[in-house]
């Protein structure tokens, strides 16, 4: 630890900007992951917070809930079905509105619920069941309680009289309505729905109901337009980050370490062994990768607050844990690299190239 710190000490630029580059590259892993998390919580917030065990939905939909049409007697026969506690219609779909007198149109996804069930998102909707809930997505466009919505190009218009967080759906502004309501805005839903949400036994409804498909909420969230792809294709981006960033850190350390060649030629001569030496080096990498870990973690948290509102971005303190240790682990692993040079250090050969 002394010779670390005194290395340090010494050379305060060479390891300043070593910790800079540790800072951007960990900086990047998690500002991408945090956006990650956004655009995956952003297209299924309003599943994720529905309380339900299974979900049933038209055989053929690939449980797509805006392809899928189910007839109004299914929800009967599933309410009757063996183990099922209690089962509540869902519909969903999108379309657009405008808000008030303005001349634009906005996109959005609507949900349509029983209110004062458990599909209601609560503030207001049950106490105001011909109104509209809002999520916060949508108050961010510039909506808010009071304002009329009148929505394209059925002509129906609908009072805000509520807002609730965490509940976006398909990455656009996502309101609340009434089941009653849904059908005047989309009269071709009548009599049908896009999904049933069930508490209780479901696995033996796809046997027992016809003409439908159960699944798991994962299921429903899975089955989202191109939500795959987008996964993998940034998890992808992450690993690699990951893998540059221990490129990075690892060269950084070997260059570090062939500069100080005869130095270490000198210490060895007086009698540093290469275990000392080779501390000395982990040592560093751990304070310097924990340094640049700690400032990029902030880095993402205070970048949260600036971009709230405005881009899905949503940062998960067990996500910045988990990159957080798999970036320390591998850049002391890539430092490791450095130890066969030092091992291979002639005391002799260092002190005459230094001479």
């Amino acid at each position: 630890m002394f010779l670390a710190l005194r290395e340090f000490k010494h050379a305060k630029l060479r390891y300043a900007l070593v910790s800079a580059i540790i800072v951007l590259v960990a900086s990047l892993v998690f500002i991408l992951s945090a956006l990650a998390n956004g655009l995956a919580t952003g297209q299924s917030e309003a599943i994720d917070a529905i309380d339900a065990d299974g979900f049933v939905v038209a055989t053929g939909s690939e449980y797509l809930l805006d392809r899928s049409r189910l007839p109004a007697e299914t929800l009967d026969q599933v309410r009757e079905a063996n183990g099922v506690e209690e089962a509540q219609p869902l519909l969903a779909s999108a379309n657009n509105v405008r808000i008030g007198d303005q001349d634009g149109v906005l996109g959005v996804s609507i949900l349509g619920v029983d209110p004062g069930s458990f599909l209601d998102p609560g503030n207001g909707l049950e106490e105001n069941p011909d109104g509209a809930v809002i999520d916060q997505s949508m108050a961010n466009e510039g909506v808010g309680v009071g304002d009329v919505l009148r929505f394209e190009p059925s002509g129906v218009e609908i009072e805000v009289v509520g807002i609730v967080d965490g509940h976006e759906y398909r990455l656009i502004p996502t309101l609340f309505v009434s089941l009653d309501t849904y059908v005047q805005i989309v009269p071709d839903a009548k009599d049908t729905y896009s999904a049933i949400a069930v508490r209780g036994d479901y696995a033996s409804l796809a046997d027992s109901v016809e003409g439908v498909m159960v699944g798991s909420r994962d299921d429903l969230v899975t089955g989202l337009p191109g939500y795959q792809e987008q996964a993998g294709t940034l998890l992808m981006i992450q690993g690699f980050l990951v893998v540059i960033a221990a490129g990075i850190i690892a060269a950084f350390f070997f260059i570090i370490t062939l500069q100080k060649m005869s130095e270490l030629g000198v210490m060895k001569a007086l009698g540093a062994t290469t275990f000392t030496l080779a501390t000395a080096l982990v040592i560093q990498s751990v304070i310097l990768s924990v340094i640049g870990i700690l400032v990029g973690i902030v880095v993402s948290w205070l970048l949260q607050s600036v971009l709230e509102g405005t881009v899905p971005y949503r940062v998960q303190s067990s996500q910045m844990i988990l990159y957080g240790t798999i970036l320390l682990v591998v850049a002391v692993a890539g430092t490791l690299l450095s130890l066969f040079r030092i091992a291979r250090v002639d005391p002799l050969d260092a002190i005459n190239r230094a001479n």
